[in-house]
This record gives C-alpha cells, sequence and structure tokens, in this order.
C-alpha cells in the first residue's frame, strides 16, 4: 500500500510542478523589471503586451512596435527604446559612431513620477561634495555621497585630478535640454556637471560636420561616478564631457534586453 501511495506521489510531482509553472504569472522583459526596481513604475501584462503603469495610472507601452529612427525615439520613445543603445564602462573609447548616445534616450513621464514633475515638486537636499555645497534630489543623495567618497581617495592617490572637480557646473537646475523642449535630467538633481573649462561639448564645435569626439577628462573620474550608478556624457557621440547623470538601469547587467527577467528581479 505503501509502495502503490509513494508511486502516485512520484506521479504527480511533476504533474503539479507543470500546473503550477502554467499558474505562475508571466515575468515582464529585463529591461522592464528593471525599471521598477529604480523608478516609479509597476509592470504590468495587458492582452499580451507589457506596459509601464505609473502611480497616478497612467500606461506607457513597453514596445509600441514602431521601426523609429533614432531622432524619433529621442522625441517620442516607448520603455524599451530606453534600453536601445547599450552603455559600456571601462577604459575610455573615442566614439565614433554617429548616434551612439547611450542613455539620452528617457522616457520623461517615468523620471517625472520618480523625481518630480515640476520644479516645486522635486525633493532636493543640500549635501557637500568634495568641499563644495550642492544641490540634488534626495532619493539620488546617498549615490553622489558614495560617488564624493571614491573621488576623494582618486585625489589622494593622484593630486592632478583636483582641478577637473573644482567649479562644479550645477546639478539641479529645473530647464529643457539645449535647443530641444525635452527636459534636462538637472530638472530632478540627479545629475552633475563637472569643471566646464577642462571638459568638451558636441554643441560647442564649429563646422564641419561629422561630429569629431573629445575629451580631457581622467579615466580615474569616470570609473568613480560610473561605479555608483552614474553615466557619463563622454561616452556619446553627442558628447558632454562635464556630464554625469545617476542613472543605474543601464549599468547593471541584469537591466540589459538579452538578460533573464528573472535576474532583474533579484
Amino acid at each position: 500500500m505503501m509502495v502503490a501511495s509513494l508511486a502516485r506521489l512520484l506521479w504527480l510531482g511533476p504533474a503539479l510542478r507543470a500546473v503550477l509553472l502554467d499558474a505562475a504569472p508571466p515575468a515582464p522583459p529585463a529591461p522592464l523589471a528593471c525599471l521598477a526596481r529604480f523608478y516609479a513604475v509597476r509592470p504590468e501584462q495587458r492582452a499580451g503586451e507589457w506596459y509601464g503603469v505609473l502611480p497616478d495610472g497612467r500606461v506607457l507601452a513597453y514596445d509600441d512596435h514602431r521601426n523609429k529612427s533614432f531622432d524619433e525615439q529621442l522625441a517620442a520613445p516607448d520603455l524599451e527604446d530606453m534600453f536601445s543603445i547599450p552603455y559600456h564602462a571601462g577604459a575610455i573609447q573615442p566614439v565614433t559612431r554617429e548616434n551612439d548616445d547611450p542613455g539620452r534616450i528617457r522616457v520623461d513621464p517615468v523620471f517625472a513620477a520618480t523625481y518630480g514633475a515640476r520644479r516645486d515638486a522635486v525633493d532636493v537636499v543640500k549635501i557637500r561634495f568634495l568641499d563644495q555645497d550642492l544641490t540634488v534630489n534626495r532619493r539620488v543623495a546617498p549615490a553622489f555621497a558614495r560617488a564624493a567618497q571614491r573621488l576623494s581617495r582618486a585625489i589622494d592617490a593622484d593630486p592632478t585630478l583636483r582641478p577637473f572637480l573644482q567649479g562644479l557646473g550645477g546639478t539641479f537646475v529645473w530647464r529643457p535640454i539645449a535647443g530641444t523642449d525635452r527636459q534636462s535630467a538637472h530638472s530632478y538633481g540627479v545629475s552633475i556637471d563637472i569643471n566646464v573649462k577642462r571638459s568638451h561639448y558636441w554643441r560647442w564645435q564649429k563646422p564641419p560636420q561629422p561630429l569629431r569626439w573629445r575629451n580631457d577628462i581622467p579615466e580615474a573620474i569616470v570609473r568613480a561616478f560610473e561605479a555608483e550608478g552614474f553615466i557619463w556624457g563622454g561616452r556619446w557621440y553627442h558628447y558632454d564631457t562635464m556630464h554625469f547623470e545617476y542613472r543605474p538601469e543601464l549599468l547593471d547587467p541584469a537591466c540589459t534586453p538579452a538578460a533573464p527577467a528573472a535576474a532583474a528581479t533579484r
């Protein structure tokens, strides 16, 4: 009798596992699951399509199934477009491929819902950053503090880095991106410009085109910021070497489209 009962349990095991697997909700795509870790957006599947739901109930398409140019992605991205250009940390390399601008594509409603949709809605705090007073978003202040600690150690090891980190260009400034009507990451208090006088910016380049990438920022500074979730504008074809922006989703390997969605939720 015991043998027969054990046999039935062994037979039911795989069947029960199959039922449980069928009943489990589908996992969202890795980038969407990752956005939910860092931003005020909730993954939801409707009629087989994935969406990001904001706290106010607005629904954003993960994939709008449109074949868009780079400019169209900048102007009207879906959530998937934010990950369409991989961000590569590591050794600094000249950026020569046109429109290779990882992180410039942003779905602004996600950032507004997370950090504040109006100037007076952005929760900012004062911090000390390498002996300078900065105003940053409260949510990101710990990341700024950790980056400052790394930079301080880097300066101790190599004092020639210090001039690049003096005369900071600013953090929280409610404004559009230059030459556009899209909101700057500075509006949310999540980015910083280091010494402008030692930096290069694509809009300062005189004709003729195409753009010619330029940079003088030392790699040690870039590594310190990237280690704490900040991307660097020097990794863009439309280079902005003074600019660092808190975008942890682009530096987490679990967030890439090829990564298993389950890994992004750990």
